[in-house]
């Protein structure tokens, strides 16, 4: 009976040593996974997406080589909707080809940084967006302020139906919600009868 009853202890201990070990190792991953600098693939390469602070926030852009002004232009708490229009999936196909994906945070609200992209090619305006949730760039893009104008990923590309905008580019509402710039554009009658000064600015993305 002794030694039937030392079997069954150690056969329990043996039990109790692999579940304490399992939970230390799961702990284990999270604590690295929380510690990790979040990063996302963008044409096979890594970049990280850490924007805590101005400084993080600077060096982003200039992973894709991109020179911007040290202080936004512009911050503003945005709202992602929870349901997405036409817009929003076209401005997330976007995201997806450069490694992010906004869809997860339909329904939340984060912090819109735009700033002054100094070094694009054939460009006096360029204006660099990055969407910032709890340290870290979920979504952005590039995008110039002319009616004609575009939206495009980090990369600047424009080349890729799949990765640009080209024409009138979304614009944020008073809500913060993206809309439909083209939408609020005046038709060719309406142009004939209002004076310029009168039509509807074309910003893709708030300035002031």
């Amino acid at each position: 009976m002794f030694v039937v009853s030392i079997k069954h202890g150690k056969k329990k201990l043996a039990a109790v040593i692999a579940a304490v070990a399992a939970v230390l190792a799961v702990a284990g991953v999270s604590a690295y996974v929380r510690g990790a600098e979040p990063k996302a693939v963008n044409a096979g390469k890594k970049y990280s997406l850490a924007a805590s602070d101005n400084n993080e926030r600077v060096a982003f852009f200039k992973q894709f080589g991109w020179q911007v002004k040290e202080e936004p232009v512009s911050e503003r708490e945005v709202s992602i909707p929870e349901e997405f229009n036409d817009v929003y999936i076209s401005y997330n196909n976007i995201q997806q080809e450069q490694g992010l994906d906004i869809k997860p945070y339909a329904g939340k609200k984060c912090t819109q940084y735009i700033y002054e992209v100094t070094n694009y090619p054939q460009q006096e305006s360029m204006r660099g967006t990055i969407l910032v949730y709890n340290g870290r760039v979920i979504g952005g893009d590039l995008s110039t302020a002319a009616l004609d104008g575009f939206m495009t990923g980090f990369d600047g590309q424009i080349n890729s139906d799949d990765n640009s905008l080209a024409g009138p580019a979304p614009a944020y509402g008073d809500d913060g919600l993206l809309t439909d710039a083209s939408a609020s554009q005046p038709s060719e009658v309406e142009e004939t009868s209002k004076p310029s000064s009168s039509q509807v600015p074309a910003n893709a993305w708030p300035t002031d």
